[in-house]
Parts: C-alpha cells; sequence; structure tokens
C-alpha cells in the first residue's frame, strides 16, 4: 500500500510538472498593440493595391494563395502596426478569400523590457465573416527576434493570439500555419 501511494504520489508530481510546461503565458518578448490595424479589418482595399500572393520578410512571411491563381490585394500604407507610438512604412494584404487582413513591416518593435528590437513583423486581423469562423477583429502578430534580443532564449518567431478586444489570450514561441491563416504558440514555461 506504502509503495502504491508513492507510485501516485510520482505520477502527481510529473503530471503538475507537465501542465506547468505546457501552460501558455499571454506575454511575449516584443510589446504590440495591434489596435490600429484591427480598425482596418473589413474595409477594402485602396484603388492602388496591386496584386500578390505573400507579405513578410524573413521568417515572418505568410502565403495567402489558395491555388496557384489566386493572388490577393497587397499596398504600402503608412500606419502604427505595433501600437508603439510611431508610424511604420508597412505592407498590407487583404486576403478576399478568407477574409483576413494583414499588416507587415521590416525594422525595429519595442521590446517588454524596455529595449528594443530589429526585424520583420506580421499582424493578422480577422474580418467579419471569414471562412475560419473566427470572431470578427480577433487575430495575431509575430515577430522574427534573434536569440537574446529582447531577452529571447532562442532566435526565431514570438507572438501572440488576440482576442476581439485586442487582448492577447496566448503567447510564446510561432509558428505560421498558411493553410490556416493562423499561428501555433509552442508551449512555454512560466
Amino acid at each position: 500500500m506504502l509503495r502504491l501511494m508513492r507510485i501516485l504520489a510520482g505520477f502527481a508530481v510529473c503530471a503538475l510538472s507537465a501542465s506547468a510546461l505546457l501552460a501558455q503565458s499571454t506575454t511575449a518578448p516584443v510589446k504590440v498593440n495591434p489596435s490600429a490595424v484591427v480598425k482596418k479589418a473589413g474595409t477594402p482595399p485602396p484603388a492602388n493595391a496591386t496584386k500578390g500572393t505573400s507579405i513578410g520578410k524573413g521568417k515572418a512571411t505568410v502565403n495567402t494563395a489558395n491555388s496557384a491563381s489566386d493572388t490577393d490585394s497587397i499596398w504600402a500604407e503608412k500606419i502604427d502596426i505595433d501600437g508603439d507610438g510611431n508610424v511604420d512604412e508597412a505592407q498590407a494584404l487583404w486576403d478576399d478569400e478568407d477574409k483576413v487582413l494583414y499588416y507587415a513591416k521590416d525594422g525595429t518593435f519595442t521590446c517588454m523590457n524596455g529595449g528594443t528590437g530589429t526585424g520583420g513583423m506580421i499582424v493578422a486581423v480577422y474580418a467579419e465573416g471569414n471562412v475560419y469562423g473566427k470572431p470578427a477583429n480577433s487575430g495575431w502578430w509575430v515577430a522574427e527576434v534573434d536569440k537574446d534580443e529582447c531577452k529571447s532564449q532562442a532566435s526565431g518567431l514570438v507572438g501572440c493570439k488576440f482576442n476581439g478586444s485586442g487582448a492577447p489570450t496566448a503567447c510564446g514561441v510561432a509558428v505560421i500555419d498558411n493553410k490556416t491563416d493562423d499561428i501555433t504558440i509552442a508551449a512555454v514555461r512560466n
């Protein structure tokens, strides 16, 4: 009986450790407020928009082509995509089939620790009636960081998903899924 209790106690400790490892955070090493992009969701592209199939740079790139002949509207715009108070030279892409609006920039961003980082960034917002059934104005953002930049443990993408009010719901190491116009947040330690 004592041996059974020790085994059960061992399983309980393992389960608690696993749940701590798999817990997601609601903060990321990069500070982003996507409110300016959220306000644009669902607005038609400007008349000078051209056609394209991808947006972003480096690991922070999204391909929106649903087929070989599918193109979407793309244009340049000055907008504060990360909410740091600075107007950015950004690219915008409207995925009209899936109803997702993307903005991307390559430049500086603010770290949660007050420093700055440099790299590619994408903010994606689901518009009303998107094919994924996501709440309107919800979405995600990613930023490409170097190891130790913004106190990041490794180089790669970090990001957050956010709800229709812009509040983060899950943050951490991010992987872009071009088929679902979404990101996956990897498990992080709290």
